[in-house]
């Protein structure tokens, strides 16, 4: 009977030790699972952080198996967190989402506010809303615009033998004009960023191949215009006498710079008449009233407050 039980208890302990080694091997076997997941989710960017979280969770209840592992992926965790709650911020304020940038920046100031790279990124969040919400103030205050311009011009032919990949050849123009806007509304709106657009006319001199050429300007909505002048010509090597000039140009904004294609007919109304064309770079400085320390104050208030307000 005693041998009996001893061959009972021995088979139990046997099971026992199988099913806890068998228990163990599964642990491991999840471990490793759960360990690999992380790290790939953590190899990429614009993972989600709360699936990350949760699968990070269901790892801990095995941490057990690899403590030493466990905690160099608790640690890169914690870096990936900070570094893709950075990247968030920054995707949002390029896409002049600033109310959410700015929120998104005061929870991770909140949590870590001595750490060096969350100072540096509140600096530079806050400077780009600063920066936004300036340019929509004054971009609605514009009064002038001034106008250098640099162009590349084709060398003038006769309409009759005009081909438009056909030159005698090229030469630079520069130019300068001054504006009154009128006209201004608001157009498309990116985020807290708004754009607005506007109408000009004023003076415009050109310089070109010993042509000065003064001349009344029309710009509708920034994008196309005409100007009427006459062209005086102080070394025109094709013809000595002076010219009307018409002009007739297409621009495509961009911001502070606009590139523009143009067309222009020289004629004295007798026996002299050319046709020219060319590709221009200018830079537009709009002006207009000058800020006032309130709403400055009030830009600076809005900040320190998440109220991005606006503008129409």
């Amino acid at each position: 009977m005693f041998k009996l039980c001893c061959k009972i208890t021995c088979v139990v302990a046997l099971i026992s030790l199988n099913s806890v080694s068998a228990q163990d091997s599964l642990r491991v076997e999840k471990f490793n699972v759960l360990a690999l997941r992380v790290q790939k989710m953590m190899s990429k960017k614009g993972h989600s952080l709360e699936h990350l979280t949760v699968v990070h969770r269901q790892l801990k209840e095995f941490s057990d198996v690899d403590p030493e592992r466990y905690k160099s992926i608790s640690e890169q965790r914690i870096s990936y967190n900070l570094s893709e709650r950075i990247r968030y911020i920054n995707v949002k304020s390029k896409a002049y989402d600033l109310q959410q940038a700015l929120v998104s920046m005061a929870i991770l100031k909140q949590e870590k506010p001595q750490n060096e790279m969350v100072q540096a990124l509140e600096t530079k969040t806050k400077s780009k809303a600063q920066k936004v919400l300036l340019k929509n103030l004054t971009e609605k205050q514009v009064n002038y615009t001034f106008e250098p311009a640099i162009s590349l011009y084709t060398l003038g032919k006769p309409p009759s033998e005009f081909a438009f990949f056909n030159s005698p050849g090229m030469d630079v123009m520069f130019s300068l004009a001054g504006y009154k806007t009128f006209n201004l509304r608001p157009s498309k709106k990116i985020g807290a960023k708004q754009n607005y657009v506007f109408s000009q006319a004023g003076l415009k001199v050109d310089y070109f191949y010993g042509m000065l050429i003064p001349q009344l300007s029309t710009m509708f909505t920034q994008t196309s215009g005409i100007d009427l002048g006459y062209a005086f010509n102080f070394g025109n090597k094709e013809t000595e006498v002076d010219f009307y000039s018409i002009n007739i140009s297409a621009y495509y904004p961009m911001d502070i710079l606009s590139i523009g294609l143009n067309a222009r007919i020289l004629s004295d109304f007798k026996e002299n008449h050319f046709l020219h064309y060319g590709i221009s770079l200018k830079y537009n400085l709009k002006l207009g009233p000058k800020v006032t320390d309130a709403e400055l104050k009030s830009i600076e208030n809005n900040i320190e407050n998440i109220n991005i307000p606006a503008l129409q």
